[in-house]
């Protein structure tokens, strides 16, 4: 029951900032929600990397700064930062 209720919540909260994304007043907290978007994404992606790199006992600190290389540039960031940490810091 309560996973229903919060899954309504969240769905009601998704339409009520979709509905204020298209006001034109809201323009600057559009760029901060992708950005957050961008930094949850990278956080994700830095977890499946390290999901497979445990196994090889090579993953990446999930932190503020990683999940912002990883994000905003996507795979490059990604390959940017196995590099950094392959060949600099051993």
């Amino acid at each position: 029951m309560t996973t229903v209720l919060w899954g309504i919540i969240a769905i009601g909260l998704l339409f009520f900032v979709i509905v204020l994304s298209q006001m034109t007043w809201l323009k600057p907290i559009r760029w901060v929600a992708y950005g957050l978007f961008k930094l949850a994404l990278g956080g994700v992606l830095l977890f499946l990397f390290n999901s497979v790199g445990a196994h090889y006992d090579f993953t990446i600190p999930i932190n503020p700064i990683t999940a912002a290389a990883s994000g905003l540039l996507g795979l490059p960031g990604l390959i940017g930062l196995v590099v950094v940490k392959a060949l600099v810091i051993v």
